[in-house]
């Protein structure tokens, strides 16, 4: 069985890991976190990161600490997953979901616009499978409108737009490393920013709100938001590989575009050589029935997220999503593990072909 995506790690991060428990050191939150942060930042090209349990806390942490209220409107894309609308109303505000463009499958500038109204505060804009979509436009509106951007960059690792790495565009931005994702903890997350301010709050929002790590003395209300160093110490290694990695994902998605592109019955958008996919997409109608014949060739895929606005809970949404309705409901994630063999791609890629002829 081929899957979609295995968790995969370098001898080098085996071996790194397997120093760190061999020292006795406590696995708690510590100096490999501390450590983590420190590449990790230094990679995206941030000031600051504040690691945390995993990419939902972090939205909700972000948006906790920049003083959300209830009623407050928090413009999120209708193609996401569905954490990033629930920390939204895990805080008792009001995710606004909007459009995406079929350009980029990211929030379409003009469906957001229309979407803004004086209860508007916050944006949390995703760059879905590492595309940055047209996040320069959306900036200039938030600005405009006095809207705080901040941004869902869970699969966005290694992306950049004019030297920039997604989630560094607005005032913070929010990171996963679950099992699928370019640098895995298992569960994990991270905020980066450069607000010296916002971190200082995110540090002790993770830490019981503590003056100082440590100690039992707290100021500030806070959370056990904390991660382990076990964690970290998994994540350093490759967080080092991380060039080797972005460039297999790369190669991983150009073999598959090179093998598809001319089949007229699949949607696929060209590959940006400044974006990393963290896993290839097609769109095409009746895609279950595509999902099952691989099924039965041992090749496992996985339905794109279903639009936000079609879940029970999101399902009195206003506004038209025609874009996210039909991305969103004929998307398949083709499998992408770093360690696919090209030959299996070149053979999954003759599948489809056949089927979709």
């Amino acid at each position: 069985m081929i899957n979609q995506i295995n968790p995969f790690f370098e001898k080098e991060t085996i071996s790194y890991l397997k120093k760190y428990l061999d020292s006795g050191a406590w696995i708690t939150e510590h100096k490999e976190t501390k450590k983590f942060e420190s590449l990790f930042s230094k990679f995206v090209k941030s000031k600051h990161c504040i690691t945390f349990p995993n990419g939902t806390l972090t939205m909700t942490a972000m948006l906790d600490c920049l003083g959300v209220k209830i009623g407050d409107e928090v413009l999120v894309s209708n193609y996401t997953m569905i954490a990033t609308a629930n920390a939204v109303r895990f805080l008792k505000a009001t995710p606004v979901l909007v459009d995406i463009s079929k350009k980029n499958l990211c929030m379409c500038p003009i469906d957001f616009e229309k979407k803004i109204t004086k209860k508007t505060k916050f944006c949390i804009y995703t760059s879905i499978n590492g595309r940055i979509g047209e996040i320069e436009k959306i900036k200039k509106i938030c600005k405009k409108n006095g809207i705080i951007l901040l941004e869902d960059a869970a699969h966005s690792i290694g992306s950049f737009h004019k030297k920039k790495h997604a989630g560094t565009f607005g005032l913070a931005g929010s990171f996963s490393f679950s099992m699928p994702k370019l640098i895995t903890m298992g569960q994990g997350g991270a905020v980066v920013t450069d607000n010296f301010n916002l971190a200082k709050k995110l540090r002790l929002y993770k830490d019981f709100g503590r003056r100082r790590p440590g100690n039992d003395i707290h100021d500030k209300l806070g959370y056990n938001f904390k991660i382990t160093d076990m964690q970290s110490a998994l994540a350093i290694g490759q967080v080092k590989n991380i060039k080797k990695r972005i460039a297999k994902k790369k190669k991983i998605f150009s073999l598959y575009y090179k093998e598809l592109k001319n089949n007229k019955k699949l949607i696929i958008l060209k590959p940006n050589k400044h974006e990393t996919n963290w896993s290839f997409d097609i769109y095409l109608k009746n895609s279950d029935k595509l999902k099952k014949f691989l099924e039965n060739k041992k090749i496992k895929t996985r339905f794109v997220y279903p639009p936000i606005s079609s879940q029970k809970i999101y399902n009195k949404e206003k506004g038209k999503f025609i874009n996210s309705n039909f991305f969103c409901k004929n998307g398949l994630w083709l499998p992408s593990s770093l360690d696919i063999n090209f030959k299996d791609i070149k053979r999954i890629c003759n599948l489809i072909n056949i089927y979709a002829n």
